[in-house]
Formats: structure tokens, sequence, C-alpha cells
């Protein structure tokens, strides 16, 4: 009776790589169904609503909601920004599946997804914060800025834990 099994022969995934895997694929769900409801909600007529609404609460705000609509109608970056998202939640997804089947690539195909983002508002400039809320003013700015300071802090952090694990996943 021999107890020999493919199962046995395949390298064990460590539980840790598991949990981050699935709260990568968790989060890439999550972002590409927030990245839909942008490209649905976000076009210039809903946008134009949007301004026409806070005029009426705060003329100072809608008029830098405005600057800021402006500045992304005349954006080529802005114009293409939402669909490199997908690209790069795309990339995110693709690496983290490879990683659950440790493979090294996978890290790499992570990583792209992972910074290229932040490349892109290097590149985009004023275009590419305005697109962030991070452009204009007040409370608008400043919850842009946090939110991409904690965005950057979160993908810093899973690239590090990834890289922990890079020792359990082959090079194949």
């Amino acid at each position: 009776d021999n107890n020999f099994s493919m199962e046995n022969m395949e390298p064990k995934r460590p539980q840790f790589l598991t949990v981050l895997c699935v709260l990568t694929f968790v989060m890439c769900g999550l972002s590409l169904i927030g990245g839909l409801w942008s490209l649905v909600m976000n076009t210039p007529e809903r946008m134009a609503e949007n301004i026409e609404q806070m005029r009426a609460v705060s003329p100072e705000m809608a008029d830098q909601m405005e600057e800021q609509m402006i500045l992304m109608q005349e954006s080529v970056y802005t114009q293409i920004a939402p669909y490199l998202n997908f690209v790069y939640i795309l990339l995110s997804f693709l690496g983290a599946f490879m990683m659950w089947k440790l493979k090294k690539k996978g890290f790499y195909v992570y990583l792209a997804g992972e910074l290229l983002p932040y490349i892109g508002l290097i590149i985009g400039g004023k275009q590419a914060m305005a697109m962030m809320g991070a452009a204009g003013g007040g409370v608008a700015k400043t919850a842009g800025l946090v939110m991409m300071a904690l965005m950057f802090v979160f993908d810093i952090a899973f690239i590090v834990m990834y890289a922990l694990n890079l020792k359990h996943m082959n090079d194949e």
C-alpha cells in the first residue's frame, strides 16, 4: 500500500502568501467595480450637474470643481487614465495569480501593476492630480492627498510582504 500522491510533490503555499493573494484578489475586484462605476458616473453631463448642485451650497467649491473638470477635459492623460487603471488592475491580479501558483515572475508583474500608476501621476502632473481630486484647494485637495498617501503606504506594504514570500516561489 503506497500513500504516495502528486499532491505531496507540489510545494505548499504558505498561509501568509495565501492571505496576501486573497486580499489582492478582493481589492482588484473592488477596484474593477469602482473603475466601472467611475466611468459611468463621471460623464461630462453628470459632472456639470454636480457642479451646479454644489454651486447652491458653495460657489467657491463649484468654481474649483469646474476648473478641475476643464483640466480633465483638456488633458490626454486624464482621458486615457481610466482605461490605464484597468490595465494596472489586470497586472496586479495576474501577478497575484502567478504568485498564488508560486511563480516568482508574478511578483514582478504585480510590482508593475502597483508602481505604474504612480509613474502615471508623476508624468500626468497637474492633470493627473486634478483627476485624483488633489488639485484645487481646501477639503478636496486634502482628501485627495490623504487618499494617495494611504494608497501608497498600502501598496508599499503589500510589495514588501510579497517580497518576503519570494523565497517560497520558484523561478519557472
